[in-house]
């Protein structure tokens, strides 16, 4: 992952503050239920969680985020 340590450090933070580990695994579960991809919680996840983006796009690109997001989906649904 190319993503720097502190940065995925602190994007997992601001989801999880966001949507709590219960509340992220309910609302992952309704994205699908209404027949979302997992691809849009996930992009929908990081918006609710309101972390400025702006640096991290200096350095990465959607697809490095996305790769982010899905760790963070691992970990906390694990």
């Amino acid at each position: 992952m190319k993503m720097k340590d502190a940065d995925y450090s602190a994007l997992k933070q601001a989801i999880l503050t966001a949507l709590p580990a219960q509340k992220f695994i309910e609302q992952r579960a309704e994205y699908a239920q209404a027949g979302h991809s997992s691809t849009r919680f996930l992009w929908d996840a990081l918006h609710f969680s309101k972390i400025n983006t702006r640096e991290l796009y200096r350095y990465l690109n959607d697809s490095h985020i996305e790769t982010a997001l899905r760790r963070i989906a691992s970990e906390v649904t694990a």
